[in-house]
């Protein structure tokens, strides 16, 4: 006899709707509630779900990001040993030897800190060093590194629209992407995720304006899925727009040799902009543009938030240049990436799992309600399974889930554990219902 399962439909409960939802502090907050009393209300919840065990966030790790470390949870007596799942370091490159080295030798030469702005005596030979090989990288003519993904996309989307242009957002556009947009001053629309006809009618809506900057990811953090970059791109050039592609999730993880979302559509050289992250795929931390040496330029010296920025790290920019060189030299992180992601997203899909269309190293696992998401995610935490759990309202109501993240460095027996530890922790939820078959 065999189990099969059976996925069950359950609205969160009335009680567990009231309980509490950063929502309520917020909404708060717009019906006139002052800072202060909102702060307040916002610690008693903390301390409610802490008396609960339910707040598993502010885990601290003791070792590398990578597929497996130790992890202290100050509510509990002693470390444990984790499963993680949780990470964004797509090729274990932040633990990578060369890349530590790199990191090290840059640390003895030139200091633990920059000091100063980019443009000011901020830069350093690992800086351009790093700025050459990046823009060799994503096949364009120049880049610029910031100090923060987040101040990249905020600081590129400002430096290129104001009043007289208008930004195009994917409806699920990455906030840096749409605090950027409202920082510009321009006119922001939005598209629906992923429809090409529908870009197309806002940017038809949209012709008058002077610049008309359309801003997509090349993989979407929270539902793993990729833009039709190749579909994307020949409407702009339709309307005359120019195409800013976020390769955070996408630089090292798509199109041959990782090298991102335009390879992967074969239309290297043709995107606009690429803004990107160096703390995925790169192992380190930090943000870039690129782009046209001309675009490139006028970004390095206008976008605020690299200008009045300290530079990035001697240390972080010597390890990402190590690590562009790594994913080079072995390229079978990325094919080993792909397989995990493979093997994972049918084993969810073979036990009934509600996971995106096709298969990619972000995996959202759908619960659909709050109370279930916070009880899976705790057992998980239990069974030493470090998963990020993603409730509302930082998703739609009823698209509650659990967000893994999977690197190159999993193995497959750390990944079937995982998958019976989620299954397990999913019946006992009441997510599914378990049926015995002959």
């Amino acid at each position: 006899m065999t189990a099969t399962l059976q996925i069950v439909h359950q609205e969160e409960p009335a009680d567990a709707i009231q309980e509490f939802s950063l929502a309520d502090v917020l909404r708060a907050r717009e019906d006139g509630v002052d800072f202060r009393t909102a702060a307040s209300m916002f610690a008693g919840a903390v301390e409610h779900f802490e008396s609960k065990g339910h707040n598993l966030y502010r885990r601290m790790l003791l070792q590398p990001s990578d597929a497996e470390a130790l992890v202290d949870y100050p509510r509990e007596a002693g470390e444990r040993r984790m499963i993680i799942l949780a990470s964004n370091n797509y090729l274990g490159l932040a633990s990578h030897p060369k890349v530590i080295d790199a990191a090290c030798r840059a640390a003895v030469q030139y200091g633990t800190g920059a000091g100063s702005s980019p443009l000011l005596v901020g830069t350093f030979p690992t800086t351009r060093k790093l700025e050459t090989k990046l823009a060799q990288f994503k096949g364009t003519e120049d880049a610029c590194v910031f100090s923060t993904g987040y101040s990249a996309n905020v600081g590129v989307i400002s430096a290129v629209c104001g009043k007289n242009d208008v930004v195009i957002l994917d409806r699920l556009a990455h906030a840096s992407m749409v605090d950027g947009a409202r920082l510009s001053g321009a006119p922001i629309k939005v598209f629906h995720h992923n429809d090409v006809d529908h870009l197309d009618r806002v940017l038809r809506r949209n012709r008058e304006a002077n610049t008309k900057l359309v801003c997509v990811e090349g993989i979407y953090s929270m539902d793993g899925d990729a833009a039709p970059l190749d579909q994307i791109l020949q409407v702009c050039r339709k309307h005359e727009a120019l195409l800013l592609v976020d390769e955070a999730h996408s630089t090292g993880v798509l199109g041959k040799g990782g090298r991102g979302a335009a390879a992967h559509f074969g239309i290297e050289g043709q995107i606009d902009l690429h803004v990107g992250t160096l703390s995925k795929s790169l192992g380190a931390c930090g943000g870039f543009v690129a782009g046209k040496a001309d675009l490139v330029t006028y970004i390095r010296y206008l976008a605020r938030s690299g200008m009045f920025s300290t530079a990035p790290s001697p240390m972080v920019t010597a390890a990402a240049a190590a690590a562009l060189e790594v994913i080079e030299q072995e390229p079978w992180r990325v094919e080993k990436l792909w397989e995990n992601a493979r093997f994972m997203h049918s084993e969810l899909v073979r036990m009934g799992f509600t996971v995106n269309e096709a298969p990619s190293p972000i995996i959202p696992v759908i619960v659909g309600c709050n109370s279930k998401l916070r009880q899976m995610t705790l057992e998980l935490h239990r069974s030493n399974i470090c998963v990020n759990s993603v409730p509302f309202p930082a998703v739609a109501r009823g698209s509650e889930r659990l967000r893994i993240s999977l690197t190159a460095n999993h193995t497959l027996e750390q990944l079937a554990e995982a998958l019976r530890c989620i299954e397990q922790a999913a019946i006992n939820a009441g997510l599914f219902a378990t049926k015995l078959a002959a």
